[in-house]
């Protein structure tokens, strides 16, 4: 039946891509489960496809280790599928909310937990969910709780790390460490919240209400506990109690993103898309994922930048465009005869600098293809390894972390940049064909008439008075109209581009990896010089031949040296045995040396997120309080301390924010927490809405 089930998946996913590249203007057939026979069309299809595959595709899929399918033995695999069978499978794999397990639920404890027997439970649960965890799972997370123990590590510091295994999708041994950390120390609520979550998630959400339970008659008003509650029911199907729960989350905290995304889903199941929609962007305001977006464009909704959140350019001119200065403009012939060297030479110094930076071009643009040729061939070694062993082995790390979020700032500063460029050349090409061109048809006319009047005036026996003044004051007049119409314009055109430049550069820092933005950053520097060389339409007339008087003094131009964009946004927090790290472009996960000796960098049950819980937030925050208050699980959305947030979804680390409201986007946040015995901050884990599948860890288990 497993194998009938994976043909079921990838006939359904193959006929998805065939209907969705149907020829426009083909009428859209209404959705519905297939039947034995459609399915046989399909796989007829399908191997018309793959019989229609280039040689070339086939070759680089076989590189990437791709076998092609095998239709035959497919098709016989799925000689025993009934139409019942096609039609559940079809309903699971478009089902929006999980189906009601009365029996999960019926083996939640209906006498509620208390200070005297959550002890008991929590040992119970932890011996219940050891004994169906992998021997090589509890083999490591012993060790590693062993080896903090042996350091003098509290119980906070334990499930902190427990957490932190978590987030690296080491989920098995996490959970295996919350389970001792929390038996460890009963009292430590903030284990207790982030193992009740690790169970829910885990497909034991029957395990983790109890404890949740116990948790919000403790703590009353805490979001993060209620959103859990609310997931937990959630993945139980009983769905008019996770809306309670999830509403009273949202009303805590409007842009929950756990809880606005469960609740999106509701709205959606229930025919509400509009609801279901604003649900959604109020889910992605502080957390953003592709997959939501994805979400979101299928309800017909289109993202823009102001339905995310990065943070703010904290000064204006980060390149340093606007110390560049060049000369003004000449508004009399003296002053053309002055500052034609000083143009001469400020341009020559651009173009000198220009050439410098194409040079440093040219080897940041070789640094980007061998930098991305190391991660296409990690990507590769992924794909063959998941291949190789049979499940994911990591993600495929396509683009910088941020990059999704700021494409839409890109896009709304080339729009303007493109608007407003549009407005000026429409100015620049009103003068130039209008009252400029009539200005120069007047200068050329009256200089005309001088020629005229000198030549007649020229020659033996004639006044040869110096006619040098006349054509000069002429000039002068034409110069200074004409000059003082187009220099506003080059300003204009300056200001423009040094807004764009630096706007465009600022978002490329968490759209591109760091040596394409060093690349991107010497592009935009070679455009400004450009700019400054004052090139038609916006250049200056200057007329020097008539030198009727000794020269003006020259103001000369200034090209001062560039500042760079660096990366503003840094979140560095160091635990007992791992560092994370969180910049612009890359979020990284850094193990001590003698945890990795334990077994932990080897990965030894090739675990990952997949098929084990959709979504979850970790939030991560400074101590609250004193060691001796108790104030309950961190409250997501409560900004006061400083620390970091990172979304997790089946395909691992999906986005990492900052938590510490203003300092957060006036960039320069180094969270660095730490003792000797570990990290003593809080930690919590925020679920998210568990597979409607119920494919976790803990299936089935009661």
């Amino acid at each position: 039946m497993a194998r009938q089930l994976f043909v079921i998946t990838f006939l359904f996913s193959f006929s998805f891509s065939i209907a969705f590249a149907q020829p426009k203007g083909k009428k859209k057939v209404e959705e519905k489960p297939p039947t034995q026979k459609e399915m046989e069309d399909m796989m007829k299809e399908a191997q018309k496809e793959l019989d229609n595959l280039d040689p070339e595709d086939k070759k680089m899929m076989d590189s990437l280790g791709f076998k092609m399918p095998d239709m035959k033995t497919m098709k016989k695999n799925m000689s025993g599928i009934t139409d019942a069978q096609l039609k559940t499978a079809w309903e699971d794999e478009n089902r929006l909310v999980p189906k009601k397990d009365d029996s999960r639920i019926g083996a939640i404890p209906k006498a509620a937990l208390t200070a005297s027997t959550i002890g008991s439970f929590i040992s119970e649960m932890h011996s219940k969910t050891s004994a169906l965890l992998k021997t090589a799972s509890k083999t490591l997370g012993e060790k590693i709780f062993a080896q903090l123990k042996a350091e003098g590590a509290t119980a906070t510091s334990i499930g902190n790390a427990a957490a932190v295994l978590w987030i690296m999708g080491r989920i098995q041994p996490a959970l295996y460490m919350m389970g001792k950390a929390c038996a460890d120390d009963i009292t430590n609520t903030d284990n207790l919240n982030n193992y009740a979550s690790m169970l829910s998630m885990s497909n034991a959400e029957q395990m983790a209400i109890p404890v949740l339970n116990y948790l919000n008659k403790k703590f009353p008003g805490n979001s993060t506990i209620l959103n859990n509650l609310g997931q937990a029911w959630f993945g139980l199907g009983d769905i008019a109690k996770a809306e309670k729960y999830v509403d009273s989350t949202i009303r805590l905290y409007a842009y929950h993103p756990q809880a606005n995304n469960t609740k999106s889903l509701i709205q959606e199941n229930k025919g509400d898309h509009t609801g279901a929609t604003e649900s959604l962007k109020n889910s992605m305001q502080h957390s953003y994922t592709k997959e939501k977006e994805d979400r979101l464009r299928k309800l017909g909704y289109r993202l823009s930048s102001k339905d995310v959140t990065l943070p703010s350019k904290t000064n204006a001119d980060p390149l340093n465009l606007g110390g560049s200065n060049p000369p003004a403009f000449p508004k009399s012939v003296n002053e053309c005869i002055a500052m034609e060297p000083e143009w001469a030479n400020y341009r020559a110094e651009l173009k000198a600098k220009a050439a410098s930076l194409k040079q440093q071009l040219e080897e940041a643009w070789n640094n980007t293809t061998t930098m991305q040729e190391k991660r296409n061939n990690e990507n590769i070694n992924m794909i063959n390894a998941s291949i190789k062993l049979g499940s994911p082995q990591g993600n495929l790390t396509l683009v910088p972390i941020y990059a999704d979020r700021a494409y839409p700032m890109q896009k709304d500063v080339m729009d303007m940049y493109e608007r407003k460029t549009r407005d000026w050349s429409q100015k620049s090409t009103l003068f130039i064909t209008g009252r400029g061109f009539q200005l120069t048809n007047e200068y050329d006319a009256e200089i005309e008439k001088l020629q005229e009047a000198d030549e007649e005036q020229t020659g033996e026996g004639k006044p040869n008075k110096d006619f040098c003044p006349l054509f000069k004051d002429v000039t002068d007049k034409y110069l200074k109209a004409y000059n003082s119409a187009v220099e506003p314009l080059f300003k204009e055109r300056l200001d423009m581009v040094k807004v764009f430049l630096n706007d465009l550069t600022y978002w490329q820092l968490y759209s591109e990896w760091p040596e394409k933005f060093e690349a991107h950053k010497l592009e935009a520097k070679i455009n400004w010089l450009g700019t400054l060389s004052c090139e038609p339409p916006t250049t200056f007339r200057s007329i020097t031949k008539y030198k009727c008087a000794p020269k003006a003094l020259a103001k000369p131009g200034k090209l001062s040296e560039f500042d760079d964009v660096a990366c503003q946004y840094h979140s560095e927090t160091n635990f007992i045995f791992a560092k994370m790290k969180s910049d612009c472009s890359r979020f990284t996960t850094e193990v001590d040396a003698k945890f990795i000796k334990l077994g932990l960098k080897q990965d030894m049950d090739k675990e990952t997120f997949a098929d084990q819980f959709v979504s979850c937030t970790v939030e991560v925050k400074a101590k609250i309080g004193g060691d001796k208050v108790n104030i309950g699980p961190v409250v997501v959305g409560a900004k006061a301390e400083a620390g970091m947030g990172v979304e997790i979804d089946r395909g691992g680390v999906k986005d990492v924010y900052l938590i510490g409201g203003v300092k957060a986007q006036a960039g320069a946040l180094d969270t660095k927490f730490g003792k000797s015995a570990g990290f003593e901050g809080k930690i919590s884990l925020v679920s998210g809405q568990s597979s409607v599948y119920g494919t976790g860890i803990f299936k089935g288990a009661k």
